[in-house]
């Protein structure tokens, strides 16, 4: 006779409460996820062993926040638990409701930002001042995150971590001398790159050591350089240093007087090609492209029109390089196509940019006609073309980033495109100035998860497939049941048996 077990009721109260306590005690989470988004990263995970003091982080969250936000929050709050098991030093987490004007004020101070959030209430909408953020102090040393949907947040953490355990920080150099783009009109890019690097404008003179700048900014030259400084240029290279190359190889000229286009030599373009990167007199065109503002005359007044202009191009493809990983599109003013050339030199060629597969390039001369009617055929025949590029070269440990466009890099809040167009930028040099890899991690919860294309027939497929199978899966599961019942009764209408 078979021995019945017997559930008690009791048991399984104390241990969901057991697990409870342990959990309390002992976080642990498994992240199912493709790219890791809930799982801290390596490069996390040695900068919180490293800190050797104590750590607090106060989270400030007020009241009737938006589902996303609140959502947020919370992944926030077990994103700083993981840290809190792995930390070596005390690190203490606690959250403030701002409901007062006390603790608003405190929030203000501490460099919360409020912000305004609109609510819907009695077929009313109003208009409601929120805070969400978060204070970290590192041993007396208290920094703010404004928390925003974009935000990064474990990269924003680890950055903090990094300052605290660093005491030095690596130096850029953006160069002048040659008539570049002023370092005015890249005040958020240098922002930045200012949280983990010292920034500062140089030159390549007799007082300036090359080696003291761990990467050199070339942004937007118009003026040769001489065979001096190419030379200097290429000593630094070999001593393992990183550049960062803006080029407005391809210049636009849209006016009354002036419609043309035409190439823009500084001389550094000669030393690239020996490395294996050629920059074509030539312009990118696209038909994914930016649009520009028409002026016309029709009698006494005066219309203004928008137009595709193929010579801006969108630029969507990206290599999986962690210079372009998380971006979704950069708007380019104007750019040349990059090849790559067989050489001697020990530089590796990786593309990070392209063009789509409708695109095309025009040889200079170019003149441009905002009425001209694109074709695929005469146009866009040349699909892919490269416009930004990466040399890499593992015996010396140099880089160069290469970009065929130094205007994208301009401050420009209402640009839809800005937040990819500084990423690229602030990526590509926080990566050459970076050995930690800390890098990896800003574009890590933004990261592109687009569907995979398809085609119709499988489609289909998929559809069905989804309708029947559960149907399916239902009646064969009542079938199985039913011929158990029906051997159970059978077994038990026989003499002798007992259950």
């Amino acid at each position: 006779m078979k021995k019945k077990l017997i559930y008690n009721p009791t048991y399984l109260i104390l241990s969901l409460i057991a697990v409870n306590i342990i959990s309390y005690f002992l976080f642990i989470r498994i992240d199912l996820t493709s790219n890791k988004k809930y799982s801290l990263s390596p490069v996390s995970k040695t900068m919180i062993k490293k800190i050797d003091k104590d750590i607090s982080v106060t989270l400030f969250m007020s009241e009737g926040l938006t589902p996303d936000k609140i959502k947020l929050g919370r992944e926030f709050r077990h994103l700083l638990k993981e840290y809190k098991t792995i930390s070596n030093k005390a690190f203490t987490i606690s959250t403030i409701i701002p409901n007062n004007s006390d603790k608003e004020a405190l929030a203000e101070q501490l460099g919360i930002e409020p912000m305004a959030q609109e609510i819907a209430e009695r077929d009313m909408v109003k208009i409601q001042k929120v805070y969400f953020g978060a204070v970290i102090q590192i041993g007396n040393k208290k920094e703010t995150i404004n928390i925003l949907p974009t935000t990064a947040l474990e990269y924003e953490v680890t950055r903090r971590l990094k300052e605290a355990c660093d005491t030095t920080k690596p130096t850029i150099g953006f160069l002048r001398g040659h008539n570049e783009m002023l370092r005015q009109k890249t005040q958020l890019i240098e922002h930045e790159l200012s949280h983990s690097a010292k920034i500062e404008s140089m030159r390549i003179d007799q007082f300036t050591d090359l080696n003291d700048y761990k990467v050199i900014c070339i942004v937007g030259p118009k003026e040769s350089f001489s065979k001096e400084e190419l030379v200097r240029l290429g000593q630094y290279l070999e001593q393992g240093g990183r550049l960062y190359i803006a080029l407005n190889h391809a210049v636009g000229q849209i006016s009354y007087s002036q419609n043309n286009g035409f190439i823009n030599r500084v001389g550094i373009e000669d030393m690239l090609e020996e490395f294996g990167l050629k920059i074509n007199y030539d312009f990118v065109v696209d038909n994914y492209c930016g649009r520009i503002l028409v002026t016309q005359d029709q009698g006494f007044l005066q219309l203004q029109s928008d137009r595709h202009f193929p010579y801006i191009p969108i630029i969507q493809n990206f290599s999986s390089h962690v210079i372009t990983k998380g971006l979704n599109a950069m708007l380019l003013q104007f750019a040349s196509s990059i090849t790559n050339v067989k050489t001697t030199s020990a530089y590796t060629f990786t593309p990070l940019a392209k063009s789509s597969s409708i695109s095309g390039v025009q040889k200079v001369p170019v003149f441009f006609d905002i009425y001209k009617t694109w074709t695929r055929k005469h146009d866009f025949n040349q699909p892919y073309n490269t416009v930004a590029a990466l040399l890499n070269n593992e015996d010396n440990n140099s880089a160069i980033v290469v970009i065929t466009d130094a205007d994208f890099m301009e401050d420009k809040f209402f640009d839809p495109f800005y937040i990819s167009n500084i990423n690229f930028a602030v990526n590509s040099i926080e990566w050459l100035a970076d050995d930690s890899g800390l890098i990896k991690l800003r574009n890590k919860y933004i990261e592109n998860q687009s569907l995979k294309v398809v085609s119709d027939s499988y489609r289909r497929f998929l559809k069905y497939t989804n309708f029947f199978l559960p149907i399916v899966l239902v009646l064969l599961i009542g079938l199985y049941q039913y011929r158990e019942y029906k051997r159970k009764r059978l077994r038990r209408s026989q003499p002798g048996h007992i259950d």
